[in-house]
């Protein structure tokens, strides 16, 4: 209970807010007194005194009053209504905010550990399940519930201070039994939870894959995959409901013994001439009035449960020492050399993925990586790009170890081109200002016409100024290609990267892609992962993987002459 109670705490202190929730917290506490007590009031005062006493002036005074208290009681009511609103909308923001700025600076391995389903029930669900949690939630449980409990205990105690413990005693009990259902009610929660986020990933699937689906033919699968999924997800709600809805009627059954227990003991009292028959109607009424503010109480418990469970997630996800601190390391002006010595990798631990890698690359040159599926090539940009860093052995950039620059000035030295299309929503310039905000229009048009793609642009109605993702047929899959390689064109990177740039393209589109690797590499160290070796015919040097380990090195003639497994490979 206190470690749940600290973890409360500081859920309540990254809410933020504290100023609106105290303003927040006097409203409520006024509206309580003002329904509880002075409306009331002014109802006895009418009823009881001056329509019997036919005092019309006061009833005349107590009725404007009676009703200008009901307004600004309904305004108050409305007023925190709308604020709590407001601020829940707030924390949402802030917390979806600071999950996707962690997420921006967590180390690459959270995303290998944890599937999209995670990472959309983070954002999305968590989020919006936590932003509740004070905001709605705790607030009607605790200030328009335990508060407003509290009020009717004392005025009860005024009444009768015997049949007021009882009374309370029920409520102990009740809560216990609550307390002992509520156990089952976080498992189920947490089965759901767990669904969801396989929900999540099912739904990512279908969309991003769909086309490999209906290729497969397998959409009656994945269509019974996810059906499933909701078929678990509906039967673990409605075990929740049911035990909800147990531990409620429960509840309700034990708490309404205490309307007989105000009969059988008043009415001892009122037999006896101790107390009046008005007294037993207000012990009624007061009973009623806590009978509801404990069930409102009560009704919350498992919209807190589900609030809880998503901040603590968020909270331990928050925490985590994941983050990659991009800027500390010294700064790295150019690279003019990468030395790979004896690097061994491992992404599980065990299974080594690079085994004594060894090899350098000069400025002005051209690295090729060749190898099967799993040999270890995406794993060597990965560490280049210290996505990942060495088990053992070194990388070193102009003969230091890279580990000693910033890992924010040594990605700025690599322009990195990879397989798919990445096209932001906007125009050809926003997708090249993307980069580099300072780049001129003349100088994305000369980049262009070095890609062979600026005759094509003129030609279109709105020229640079084309939204690519409102007119997505106007470029083939070659020519969207060719913004990528404008990017890494707009800045001033000392190394390219060009990841399976051509393994998807016609032949035409390999063309001009083709074109495009002359332009971009010139001057550069590059590094050209390809499956189609025409790709790399020119390059300086080739590395043949298997199993992370490096099993033939040379140029293209080298290799040929040798008639090994390269020689094999390219008269496959």
């Amino acid at each position: 209970m206190k470690n749940k109670i600290k973890q409360i705490k500081e859920m309540y202190k990254i809410s933020g807010y504290h100023k609106q929730f105290l303003i927040l917290f006097i409203i409520i506490v006024g509206s309580a007194i003002l329904d509880i007590k002075a409306i009331p009031y002014l109802v006895r005062q009418m009823i009881d005194i001056d329509i019997p006493n036919n005092n019309v002036k006061s009833l005349i005074i107590f009725g404007f009053i009676y009703i200008t208290f009901l307004l600004v009681s309904c305004y108050i009511t409305l007023k925190h209504c709308d604020m709590r609103s407001i601020l829940e909308r707030k924390i949402q923001r802030d917390l979806r905010e600071k999950v996707f700025n962690k997420m921006q600076v967590t180390k690459t391995k959270f995303y290998d550990e944890n599937d999209i389903g995670v990472i959309l029930q983070f954002l999305q669900g968590d989020v919006n399940d936590a932003g509740r949690m004070f905001a709605d939630i705790i607030t009607e449980m605790v200030f328009m519930g335990i508060i407003r409990f509290s009020i009717y205990s004392v005025f009860l105690m005024f009444v009768d201070l015997k049949i007021t413990f009882i009374i309370l005693l029920l409520y102990i009990i009740g809560y216990l039994v609550t307390l002992y259902f509520n156990k089952k009610t976080i498992s189920l929660i947490n089965n759901i939870r767990k669904v969801n986020m396989e929900i999540y990933s099912k739904v990512n699937e279908g969309v991003q894959g769909f086309l490999t689906i209906k290729i497969l033919n397998i959409i009656q699968k994945k269509e019974n995959e996810l059906k499933q999924l909701l078929k678990e997800y509906e039967v673990t709600n409605n075990k929740l409901e049911k035990n909800v809805s147990i531990y409620n009627n429960l509840f309700a059954f034990i708490v309404s013994l205490s309307t007989a227990i105000i009969i059988y003991f008043a009415g001892i009292k009122v037999t006896s001439g101790i107390m009046a028959y008005v007294e037993i109607m207000l012990l009624i009424q007061y009973s009623d009035s806590l009978n509801f503010e404990f069930k409102w109480f009560i009704k919350h418990l498992t919209n807190f449960n589900k609030s809880f469970i998503s901040f603590s997630k968020i909270l331990k996800f928050l925490k985590l020492d994941n983050i990659e601190n991009i800027e500390e390391g010294k700064n790295l002006e150019n690279i003019n050399l990468i030395e790979f010595s004896n690097v061994q990798f491992s992404y599980t631990g065990y299974e080594k993925n690079i085994r004594n890698l060894s090899f350098t690359l000069n400025k002005n040159e051209k690295l090729a990586l060749v190898g099967r599926t799993g040999s270890g090539k995406t794993t060597i940009i990965n560490l280049l790009c210290r996505f990942y860093e060495p088990v053992k052995g070194k990388i070193k950039i102009n003969n230091k170890d890279y580990l000693e620059y910033s890992i924010s000035s040594l990605r700025k030295k690599i322009g990195y081109v990879m397989q798919d299309t990445y096209i932001i929503d906007g125009t050809l310039i926003d997708n090249i200002r993307y980069v580099n905000n300072n780049i001129t229009n003349e100088e994305i048009e000369n980049i262009f016409k070095k890609l062979k793609l600026h005759e094509k642009i003129i030609k279109l109605k709105d020229g640079y100024n084309t939204n690519i993702n409102n007119n997505i047929d106007i470029f083939s899959t070659g020519e969207k290609q060719m913004i990528n390689f404008a990017r890494v064109m707009a800045i001033d990177c000392d190394v390219v990267i060009l990841d399976e740039v051509t393994s998807t393209l016609s032949y035409e589109s390999e063309m001009l892609v083709n074109n495009a690797i002359e332009e971009v590499t010139k001057g550069k160290i590059s590094i050209i992962v390809a499956h189609r070796l025409s790709t790399i015919k020119n390059c300086d040097k080739i590395l043949l993987l298997d199993d992370g380990k490096i099993i033939e090195e040379g140029n293209y003639y080298e290799l040929m002459s040798m008639k090994g497994q390269y020689y094999k490979l390219v008269n496959s």
